[in-house]
């Protein structure tokens, strides 16, 4: 009886690999509607797996199904609570939803869980800026420019007092 089981185990595992790369490979060729059809699979074997959850966050988020990665990535970081790049995404697609503060939060709980994160200061820099921060948003685009991030170096010329 417990071959049989293991066997079952490792045939499951195995298929659920399949999908799963199958929807990574789809998701780098930007097929996000088959990229979520697969991992949608490769979720429903696996559903504990939070790289598959994380997978498909992109790729529902890419396709701008906002919601459906927020979700997601919420599910990935109860499973894994200590993975900065869920935290950034999340805070990215909120950003996209128009969820300023909520995107703030997690590009915050980003830069704590890794701080050589140049991107996670540049889009909390962002969102501080169109939230009226303006001071800290200056200090996350040195930040950001001091860990090699280029894109920051046009908004604080723009926005940031010269000293």
């Amino acid at each position: 009886m417990n071959r049989v089981i293991l066997l079952f185990l490792i045939f499951f595992c195995a298929s659920c690999r399949l999908e799963y790369q199958s929807g990574l490979a789809k998701l780098q060729s930007e097929d996000f509607k088959g990229a979520t059809e697969d991992l949608s699979i490769a979720y429903q074997k696996d559903p504990n797996n939070p790289e598959i959850l994380f997978a498909r966050a992109l790729s529902r988020g890419f396709y701008e199904h906002y919601t459906g990665a927020i979700n997601d990535l919420t599910r990935a970081i109860k499973l894994n609570p200590n993975n900065a790049s869920y935290y950034f995404y999340r805070g990215y697609f909120k950003s996209k939803f128009g969820n300023e503060k909520g995107a703030i939060e997690d590009f915050s709980k980003t830069i704590f869980l890794y701080p050589y994160y140049p991107e996670a200061y540049y889009n909390r820099g962002i969102k501080l800026l169109h939230t009226g921060h303006l001071s800290e948003a200056c200090q996350d685009f040195q930040t950001a420019i001091d860990l090699g991030d280029t894109l920051s170096i046009k908004f604080k010329n723009v926005y940031c007092r010269k000293e």
